[in-house]
């Protein structure tokens, strides 16, 4: 059996030498096996051991099983370390099970012993406790990644007795004649692995096959490396369906159509789970409820838990807080283009104003009557200077904003001329205008006023570019259709 393990240890890389190995030892029959099989590895890899011991306070006789753990660590000169904590009290202040709250304060102590030194955690999971993780999730409902069972190795947390059964582990223990503690809430029914133990893998093993941990360990590592394939498909996905800006989440309807439907649940989740800072909560029906979105018109929303919000727009769906859409609207920032920098650009100079830390405004005049070379890029435009009377100013939108949209100078207000084009909802507080007033000379990225236009009439040119800092539109990648729209 040490020959298996060891062969386990080394297909999963789970040590390296010189690695500090941190192992949680209850007294059980798992943990101690844990114990004598890191001692054997280390007469292979050269590791160094330290054993922890968490004292739950929930049985009379726990204070029994840290003294005979301490007892096996003087035995062979071992560091031991000891942790009490009242877990009842703990799980009933963050309401919780017991067992999650035994759970946090199991892996603290861990993290905490290891330290900033470079090593692993070791824990004394098993192919039993895998299959119980198994049925438990397929019971209670759960995604592939749930019937994927406990992995070997998590981080620089490591199973190394994840590929025994207890059977095994326990002929070990008594070969060896090593004896172990025995937790009498193991034989209590209050927990509900506990039941799946007992009763359910109990009968399955006596009524359909002895070998049923073995074949649902196989099942569950199939699963597993299914998952992993999802999870390549779902990276890929997000860089290709998923733009981030300002904390909110962008997922393009285009590419984001042309993903099966379960890579893009696992997306949504996944993007779900990046908005929030947690994957907990979240579930198969918040995913389908935001794949509803893309079939329904634009402006429909759903609530979600962490305070999100899910809104469709006219390219896809935006995921952020509630809140932070109309906060960035509101936040008007406001750059006036006063006549001293009137004054400069009469002296030939050409004037930069940054933008929101996302990009930088170039202003010049031009002295010419030749209109031939009327530069038509999308983010370089020329002005009559002269039609301009009063201060430039440039900020976000605000209400009473109007463009012109012909020779007739009729206006059009710029809230109509961002639905009409398309422009997402939660961009339209973030486009940078150029304005006389409330009149919009410039939506920068979009279309100019007809009012400010030049002519054959026009002596003084006011040539503007924005060179984004980031070397694209802002809101290059969110609003296909808003790039393509052009002057009428």
């Amino acid at each position: 059996m040490i020959n298996k393990v060891m062969r386990f240890v080394k297909e999963q890389h789970m040590f390296d030498a010189k690695d500090y190995v941190v192992a949680g030892v209850s007294g059980g029959a798992d943990s101690v096996c844990l114990l004598f099989m890191l001692l054997e590895i280390q007469k292979v890899i050269p590791i160094a051991l330290h054993i922890v011991h968490i004292n739950h306070q929930i049985r009379s006789d726990a204070a029994a099983d840290a003294q005979y753990v301490e007892w096996l660590c003087a035995q062979h000169h071992l560091p031991f370390t000891l942790v009490e904590e009242d877990v009842a009290a703990l799980a009933a202040r963050e309401h919780c099970s017991t067992e999650e709250a035994g759970r946090q304060v199991r892996y603290q102590a861990f993290y905490k012993v290891l330290g900033t030194r470079r090593g692993k955690i070791a824990v004394a999971h098993n192919q039993n406790d895998s299959c119980e993780t198994f049925l438990f999730h397929l019971f209670r409902g759960t995604a592939l990644k749930g019937l994927s069972g406990i992995p070997a190795v998590r981080g620089i947390v490591v199973r190394p007795l994840l590929c025994l059964e207890r059977t095994e582990i326990e002929a070990f223990l008594a070969q060896r004649q090593i004896k172990f503690r025995i937790d009498s809430t193991n034989f209590e029914d209050n927990y509900t692995r506990n039941k799946i133990r007992h009763h359910i893998l109990a009968w399955a093993e006596k009524e359909i096959s002895p070998a049923v941990v073995n074949h649902i360990s196989a099942a569950s590592a199939k699963v597993r490396d299914a998952y992993e394939l999802i999870e390549d498909f779902t990276r890929q996905a997000m860089k290709t369906c998923v733009c981030i800006r300002d904390d909110s989440y962008y997922i393009r309807e285009a590419p984001f159509a042309m993903l099966h439907k379960t890579i893009q649940g696992y997306v949504i989740m996944e993007v779900l789970a990046q908005a929030s800072g947690s994957s907990r909560d979240w579930e198969s029906v918040h995913a389908e409820q935001i794949q509803g979105l893309f079939g329904k018109q634009s402006g429909r929303q759903i609530q979600l838990p962490y305070r999100l919000c899910a809104v469709r727009d006219y390219n896809g769906v935006v995921i952020g807080k509630v809140k932070a859409y109309q906060d960035k609207i509101d936040n008007f920032e406001e750059i006036v283009f006063t006549d001293k920098d009137k004054n400069r650009l009469l002296c030939g100079e050409t004037l930069q104003i940054p933008w929101q830390q996302q990009g930088i405004l170039h202003f010049s005049l031009i002295k010419t009557k030749n209109l031939q070379n009327i530069p038509q890029k999308k983010y370089t435009k020329w002005f009559d200077y002269d039609t301009i009377k009063g201060s430039i100013v440039i900020r976000t939108r605000r209400s009473g904003d109007y463009l012109t949209v012909n020779a007739a100078n009729q206006r059009k207000s710029l809230k109509s001329y961002f639905i009409d084009n398309k422009v997402p909802r939660e961009l339209r507080g973030h486009i940078c205008l150029i304005a006389e007033d409330s009149h919009v000379i410039w939506a920068v990225g979009g279309r100019i006023s007809s009012y400010y236009k030049v002519s054959e009439l026009t002596e003084t040119i006011l040539q503007v570019s924005y060179a984004d800092s980031a070397k694209e539109p802002i809101w290059e990648g969110f609003a296909p259709e808003w790039e393509k729209t052009k002057e009428d």
